[in-house]
């Protein structure tokens, strides 16, 4: 069977986050905390394990997956402690450190999430650090919470929240906005009901976390409005994400009606994660509907190996053309160059399986990993590449 080869190819990470560059050194217990999706401050300790290579507690797949292939392009031992140690060396510089990680992986270019962490970081300072170019989502939220320490009645704050995400969709580096509605009140979203989102103004400016779920539903309301008519991308957290999430809400499923509304048909729409574990889900809703597409993010590389079946989940339904590669990386480079790696590893092997089986050729699959690796980014967001 011929074997394919997809490291040469370039990958965009349609969904991430910037983060600071790591000045000091790390120990293996920060090293391992800031890689994990738990915000639990306990969660790692360093402890006595009897012995180099029995799992750190807590420690999972994805993080085993990290220290192999970290020792493996360190050229050390497989063991946490020495691949820190090496970590810790070749991050004396930074920026150095970075780039080399994100040349290695050929990772080409980035699609950010600035929501987090607030406040906000640099963009040209992240970009520099990474040395590749890099574009924007908006995130709603925050302008949300901004706008309500500002805005003393809610015809006020309507007024100014729309206008600050059409003036945001002017900008060069915007390709669209972004919600985390299913951190808050869930994905079930009612009618557009201004006077019941009224109704719940002064709550939310007493707590702006609250689920105030008709406000929350008239503002992601809003924000599809002004995409629609910029022709920008509205992305939607969906499934799982850190420990706040409405898991029980989280399904892209709860979307179906809102998005296969004749309002919102002609919105290009982003389901980010894919909504991981409800894949199939999200498989269906952008394989029925002409504008809604999902990435690849976090379950890459968070759920490790089972990177391969999610890949093999999502394309017993989803067209090939609207599926995008993503890592949800957000502390550390080494998050974004495992998840190419990773995402090429599984990639390769369900397509070999593909061309055993007979269902296409060599020529077929290459061209489905540099689509979902780059080339579908370029064409649904009309970047020249």
């Amino acid at each position: 069977m011929m074997t394919l080869d997809l490291r040469p190819i370039q990958a965009v990470d349609v969904h991430c986050h910037p983060y600071l560059q790591q000045t000091s050194p790390l120990s293996p217990a920060e090293f391992v905390r800031k890689l994990s999706l738990s915000v639990v401050p306990g969660m790692f300790q360093t402890v006595e394990r009897g012995h180099p290579k029995r799992p750190v507690p807590g420690t999972n797949m994805y993080t085993q997956i990290t220290i192999q292939r970290l020792a493996a392009y360190f050229g050390c031992d497989p063991v946490l402690e020495e691949v820190v140690a090496w970590r810790n060396r070749q991050a004396s510089d930074p920026r150095a450190y970075t780039r080399a990680l994100f040349r290695d992986a050929n990772i080409a270019g980035l699609l950010l999430d600035f929501g987090y962490p607030q406040p906000r970081l640099s963009g040209q300072a992240y970009a520099d650090m990474t040395g590749v170019p890099y574009w924007e989502v908006y995130r709603i939220e925050p302008v949300m919470v901004r706008l309500r320490d500002e805005c003393g009645e809610f015809g006020s704050f309507a007024e100014r929240y729309r206008a600050d995400l059409r003036e945001a969709l002017r900008g060069e580096r915007i390709l669209g906005l972004k919600t985390i509605i299913a951190y808050r009140s869930g994905l079930e979203i009612g009618p557009m009901d201004e006077q019941a989102a009224a109704e719940e103004y002064a709550a939310f400016c007493s707590d702006p976390r609250a689920a105030v779920k008709a406000l929350r539903d008239y503002c992601l309301h809003v924000a599809l409005e002004e995409c629609t008519a910029a022709d920008k991308a509205m992305h939607i957290h969906t499934g799982v994400g850190d420990g706040e999430v409405v898991l029980t809400k989280a399904n892209p499923a709860c979307l179906l009606d809102l998005l296969r509304d004749k309002k919102y048909i002609d919105t290009k729409v982003h389901l980010v994660h894919g909504g991981y574990p409800w894949v199939e889900e999200a498989a269906f809703i952008v394989s029925v509907l002409p504008r809604v597409y999902l990435d690849i993010s976090l379950q890459n590389p968070f759920i490790g190996h089972g990177v391969e079946r999610i890949l093999s989940h999502v394309f017993e339904f989803a067209p090939f053309s609207k599926v995008m590669y993503g890592s949800d990386a957000f502390t550390l480079p080494e998050m974004n160059w495992l998840g190419v790696h990773l995402f090429k590893e599984c990639f390769t092997r369900v397509l070999e399986g593909w061309i055993a089986r007979d269902y296409m050729d060599a020529d077929v699959a290459l061209h489905i990993a540099e689509g979902v690796l780059y080339r579908n980014f370029t064409e649904v967001y009309e970047i020249a590449w």
